[in-house]
């Protein structure tokens, strides 16, 4: 006999243990509501909006007795804080199936699969496998369990990680997210600090991914195993439809696409943008990154139209070497520059991200790139330290070069993890700190302008400044909200 099981999807808090944290709308847990609440009875959580306690937590999960707890995990970095969730849930809730999906399993399963109390795991996208787990949860069926491609566990005390299946191809067969645990207009009309892709001009604002995959083999990046090397599209009829049911019921105002590649389809990017515009022209909307080498003046000019005003530019390097060699993205630094001044010039913000730090870059070449993105002379550039994540290939080339010992030495994302004869982390971390205080900061016009980008006061920009130089911009210390 199948059992109506009661589930709850989680997204843990992620302040608990101190480190920053995003206050973002659990799109991906909502996604599984939709494709899995025809059969079971699913309740999305989300205590990291509101800071939540470990005791109102528990509270909460007690409360509703959930057969399945489904935990999400957006990053390696917090795998100390779903460790700790695991142990306070199962603590309180000893027979419930803790399930953990998301990137952590995806990238670094042999070692989340060490945590004895975390039941399941779920490898790569969970619209499908997710469902047939809870079938098999459902049914006490452990044969049919074991043989469900993408999902991990524990035997008999081994440890047995099944296959990933393939990727969805039609992600116009995924319903859209169901919100309706949540309350929405708290998330549309948050007012973020300290992350310009997050910050709307107009609220209530959505949030939509409308393609996944990368084709793109960037050595510090993990997209194309999260997600797969081949760029699978939402068609844009999907897209505007999705819109539409969002303005309909929250009335939202803006949308930012989270996309690794909304331009692949130069066509389709079209079709959105000439539906926006027919449908909704009162709407703004932006992506939290933008592929410069798809950008021209046409293109352009028809986001600015339809409503998009912020691009950010993932250039990367000012060292067409360190680019070609090093980082493996293909951007020409001449045309970049180019479409920066274009962008700016039709009234674009604009912000571009550059790594730093990359194994077998010189010094020169890191300096190169502080040059280059002063001279683009855009609204702001952010300063990133090459920092190896599970299953990239920059991992691989440190661990290989004996730079690292294992996948587990990265202090941080914020702090410099490599030393090579070039450089040291704490070089990369000072150079990085002054370096984005003195290009970004460097008229008053422009300390306006970034208080503008980042959603925060004038005073609150010279505190920032001031604890970036001070902990050599360690987001945990001066990014607290």
């Amino acid at each position: 006999m199948k059992k109506i099981l009661k589930i709850v999807l989680m997204q843990p808090n992620f302040q608990l243990l101190g480190k920053r944290s995003w206050k973002l709308i659990p799109y991906g847990l909502c996604l599984l509501k939709s494709c899995c609440n025809d059969e079971f009875d699913v309740t999305v959580y989300d205590p990291n909006f509101d800071n939540e306690s470990v005791d109102e937590i528990k509270r909460y999960l007690l409360k509703l007795k959930p057969d399945v707890v489904g935990l999400t995990s957006f990053s390696t970095e917090y795998i100390d804080e779903i460790y700790y969730h695991v142990r306070f849930i199962k603590e309180i809730m000893p027979n419930v199936k803790i399930v953990l999906g998301g990137v952590l399993p995806t990238v670094w399963i042999e070692k989340v699969i060490e945590c004895k109390d975390i039941d399941y795991f779920v490898l790569g996208e969970g619209e499908i496998t997710f469902k047939k787990l809870l079938q098999g949860i459902a049914t006490s069926n452990d044969r049919i369990i074991e043989k469900i491609m993408g999902v991990s566990f524990h035997k008999n005390n081994h440890n047995i990680i099944n296959e990933r299946p393939n990727f969805i191809d039609n992600l116009d067969a995924i319903p859209f997210p169901d919100y309706s645990d949540l309350d929405f207009n708290k998330y549309g009309n948050y007012k973020h600090k300290f992350s310009h892709t997050l910050i709307s001009r107009k609220t209530p604002y959505a949030l939509s991914v409308t393609s996944r995959g990368c084709p793109m083999q960037c050595t510090f990046c993990a997209a194309s195993t999260v997600s797969g090397k081949k760029v699978r599209l939402r068609s844009a009829k999907n897209v505007l439809d999705e819109i539409e049911l969002l303005r309909n019921i929250y009335g939202i105002k803006e949308i930012i696409f989270l996309d690794d590649h909304f331009l692949f389809d130069r066509q389709r990017a079209f079709d959105i943008m000439h539906g926006i515009m027919e449908r909704y022209p009162d709407m703004t909307w932006k992506c939290v990154n933008v592929a410069v080498f798809s950008l021209d003046r046409a293109l352009l000019s028809k986001m600015m139209e339809s409503g998009c005003n912020q691009i950010t530019l993932s250039i990367e390097s000012g060292d067409s070497d360190v680019l070609k060699h090093l980082i493996k993205k293909p951007v020409n630094l001449v045309k970049a520059k180019q479409i920066a001044h274009m962008a700016k010039g039709m009234g674009f913000e604009v912000i571009s991200n550059f790594v730093i730090g990359t194994p077998g870059e010189t010094w020169v070449q890191i300096r190169n790139t502080i040059k280059y993105a002063e001279e683009l002379n855009i609204d702001m550039c952010n300063f990133h330290i090459a920092t190896p994540l599970p299953k990239t290939e920059l991992m691989k080339i440190c661990i290989d070069h004996g730079l690292l010992k294992s996948e587990e030495d990265v202090a941080g994302y914020t702090v410099g993890a490599i030393n090579t004869p070039d450089f040291t982390g704490l070089e990369l971390q000072i150079l990085r700190a002054f370096e984005w205080d003195r290009i970004n900061f460097i008229t008053l016009n422009k300390v306006h302008k970034i208080a503008k980008l980042q959603g925060i006061k004038e005073d609150e920009v010279n505190e920032w400044r001031k604890q970036t130089r001070r902990n050599l911009g360690n987001t945990h210390l001066t990014m607290k909200k």
